[in-house]
């Protein structure tokens, strides 16, 4: 893919830049290397100034951005105009955004409106040797992973798992910054009204914060057990993930902590894995991580296959021997 445009959503959190962002301009750099190549960050919001300095030093060659009262909350409408007015404006070969809540929302939107192909929940992208560019696709419940190819239509539009690659820091370059009109955001008609924002603090550290994660699988058995695992990542200092089973056995309320190619992807210093079968779909999630301790009573476990270190045992019991040690240790 010789002289293209590449366009990166930069997605913000309180007026801050968001390191999934980071992460694809790093990305990009590196599957992107013809002289020529071009690319540019868009950014939306209500207070975007600090988010274009961060974002003009990042080693992108341009940032567009466009800033209107009316992105303050999320509202697909207006962000979906904001970055069909950026399109319009950079006219890219290529648009990646991260699969975060609202990316997963932005990208379908855009590639209907685009008349494009979106390819969703990639957890790789490259090009290959005829110099298409192509995204990797989890498939099959996880089981295989599919390559992606839009030909025919332009942008190919890839959402990307935050995570999936490492935020490296840039060379800078000459960046040049393009303030576009918000016309198009305030001239969007929108039947979405946010009637309230209701916030409230997490009741345990953010799993992808934690330098130690412990993740119980399909082998924690019940919901007793999964209370187990949480005081032992408490007591470690640490966040308690979990794989899919979890989710289905009602152990837990959401899908909030589940690692994974539909979960979060993570690179704590410790994983730990109590009763997590190994399958290629969860692996996908965590095996960049620092040390990886599995503890599974089958011996032939995928698990095993990724871990540093592994213990053929019951691993529930593990866990209530691991929260008796640790309780009675002297403060």
């Amino acid at each position: 893919m010789k002289n293209k445009k590449i366009l990166i959503y930069a997605e913000l959190k309180n007026s801050r830049v968001q390191n999934s962002s980071l992460e694809l301009l790093t990305k990009a750099r590196q599957i992107f290397r013809e002289d020529g190549t071009e690319i540019a960050f868009t950014v939306a919001g209500d207070d975007v100034g600090e988010a274009v300095k961060e974002l003009s030093a990042s080693g992108a060659d341009a940032v567009y951005v466009i800033e209107s009262g009316l992105l303050k909350i999320f509202n697909i409408d207006y962000y979906s105009a904001a970055l069909m007015n950026a399109v319009k404006e950079f006219a890219p070969d290529v648009l990646l955004i991260s699969a975060t809540t609202f990316g997963e929302e932005l990208a379908p939107t855009l590639g209907v409106k685009l008349k494009t192909g979106a390819a969703a929940h990639c957890v790789d992208l490259k090009v290959n040797e005829e110099g298409n560019f192509i995204q990797m696709v989890p498939a099959f419940g996880g089981k295989v992973i599919g390559e992606i190819m839009i030909t025919k239509a332009k942008p190919q539009i890839a959402s990307v798992k935050p995570g999936m690659f490492s935020a490296e820091k840039q060379e800078a370059r000459d960046c040049r910054v393009v303030w576009m009109d918000g016309g198009a955001v305030e001239t969007c008609p929108s039947k979405i009204r946010a009637i309230k924002v209701s916030e409230r603090e997490p009741d345990s550290l953010p799993l992808e914060n934690a330098e130690v994660v412990i993740c119980g699988g399909v082998g924690v058995g019940s919901k007793e057990n999964w209370d187990d695992v949480i005081t032992l990542a408490r007591l470690l200092g640490g966040a308690a993930g979990n794989t899919r089973p979890a989710v289905d056995e009602g152990w837990v309320d959401d899908e909030q902590n589940m690692i994974g190619t539909s979960g979060k992807t993570l690179r704590p210093k410790v994983y730990v894995g109590v009763g997590v079968s190994g399958a290629t779909h969860h692996v996908c999630g965590m095996k960049d991580s620092g040390v990886v301790i599995s503890v599974n009573s089958d011996l032939n476990a995928e698990i095993f296959k990724v871990s540093d270190y592994k213990a053929v045992a019951d691993g529930p019991a593990v866990v209530k021997e691991l929260i008796g040690i640790l309780k009675n240790q002297p403060a």
